[in-house]
This record gives structure tokens, C-alpha cells and sequence, in this order.
């Protein structure tokens, strides 16, 4: 505790001046006590309640332990202390994320009509067709005509069919086309009976790959 400085308010004063000058005798009288600066110590408990946790508005509670600062976090209550220097990075909108699953989706579905289209780009072609007739005899009871498919290499199959100037046609055939393979034969046997003379056209209709058209005519006559 340190020694309060001097009040100048002392007052000094002799109180026997018969006395000889080697024995002053000197009456002091003290100002009344500051209350000011009376010390004031607290009571013996008091350091205990000082070290008390309270709660309520106004007043700290406790320190946070790990355990509630990892649950505030989870929780979304707490931020995260991010270390000096170090930029938090914000979540990237939805759109961004989703970006790139779109872009592969995109990318997928391309490629399948790109690969769909070189199929069928890349499959057999029909450029063309001929149809020969022969030399009809006499009387003849079958007549053999011939299609020639005129194709550009590629393997496949073609779909076609033959039609006759009396109204009938065939059903639906195939022909099956080998790599390589640039030309293909096809036949149509028409039947004949009776007497009388009758000019007959057969027409060969390729139907796919391609449509392509070719006939040919004959005269059949019997006497």
C-alpha cells in the first residue's frame, strides 16, 4: 500500500515557547479521513464468487469446448475460423455444379446420332438396275427374266420385288449383297399357257436401300 503524499493542509504549530530551542514541540492536527481513500478489501469469499459462471443477458458464459464448437459447426450455427491469409471459398451456385453433368449428357447423345448417321451413311447403296429379257420360242411355257442390282460395295440387303404388265405382283424378296460386291442377279419366272399372243412387260422395283426402277418387255405367241 503506498504512503499518501502530504497534505498541505498540516499545520504546524508550537505549543510551549518557554521550551529551549533544541526541543520543539510540535502539535499536528490531521484533516478529517477521505473517505475516498479509505481501502476498502473484500470480503474472504469473494475471490470465489469472482470465479462463479453466470448467465444471462449481458453476462459471458463459459468458454466453448471443442465438442460444442464441432457441433455449432455441423450445425451451422458456428463459423469456422479461417487462419490469416487464407481466403474462404463460397460454394459454387447449383447451376455451375450441374454444369458439367449436362455437358456429358450432351456429349453422349451426340455421339449416338453421330453413330447413328455414319451407319447408315456408311451402309449398302443401290445405284442402279437392268432388267434383259430373252428371246421368246414359240409355245414357251415358262420365260426366265433377269435384274441385274448394280450396288457400290458395301455389304447389306436389298428389298425388292417383281411386277407384271397382267396386274400381278410378287411379294416382297431380298437379296443379300456380300462386301465387295458390286453387282447382283435377280430372276423373275413368269408362266405361260394357251394359244394367243399377248406382249408382257416385267418391271423390277427396288424398294430399299434405295428405290430404283427397271422393266424390260417381251411378245409371247402360240398358234
Amino acid at each position: 500500500m503506498s504512503t499518501p503524499s502530504e497534505d498541505p493542509r498540516l499545520r504546524f504549530a508550537g505549543t510551549d515557547r518557554a521550551s529551549g530551542p533544541g526541543t520543539p514541540d510540535l502539535d499536528v492536527t490531521l484533516p478529517p479521513a477521505d473517505p475516498a481513500a479509505t481501502l476498502h478489501l473484500p470480503p474472504p469469499d469473494a475471490e470465489a464468487a469472482e470465479g462463479e459462471t453466470r448467465f444471462g443477458p449481458g453476462v459471458p458464459g463459459a468458454a466453448d469446448t471443442a465438442e460444442d464448437r464441432a457441433t455449432g459447426i455441423w450445425r451451422g450455427t458456428v463459423t469456422p475460423d479461417v487462419p490469416s491469409g487464407v481466403t474462404s471459398r463460397r460454394p459454387r451456385p447449383w447451376w455451375r455444379r450441374e454444369l458439367r453433368f449436362l455437358l456429358v449428357v450432351v456429349a453422349v447423345v451426340v455421339a449416338v446420332v453421330l453413330g447413328m448417321r455414319s451407319c447408315t451413311v456408311a451402309g449398302l447403296h443401290v445405284l442402279g438396275a437392268k432388267v434383259t429379257a430373252p428371246e421368246v420360242g414359240r409355245c414357251a411355257k415358262t420365260v426366265v427374266v433377269t435384274g441385274v442390282l448394280r450396288t457400290d460395295g458395301r455389304p447389306g440387303t436389298v428389298d425388292y420385288r417383281w411386277k407384271r404388265s397382267d396386274g400381278t405382283a410378287s411379294a416382297v424378296l431380298h437379296q443379300a449383297v456380300g462386301r465387295n460386291v458390286r453387282s447382283s442377279a435377280v430372276v423373275l419366272r413368269w408362266s405361260f399357257d394357251g394359244r394367243g399372243t399377248m406382249k408382257a412387260t416385267a418391271t423390277l422395283e427396288v424398294l430399299s436401300p434405295d428405290r430404283v426402277t427397271a422393266s424390260a418387255g417381251f411378245t409371247y405367241a402360240c398358234s
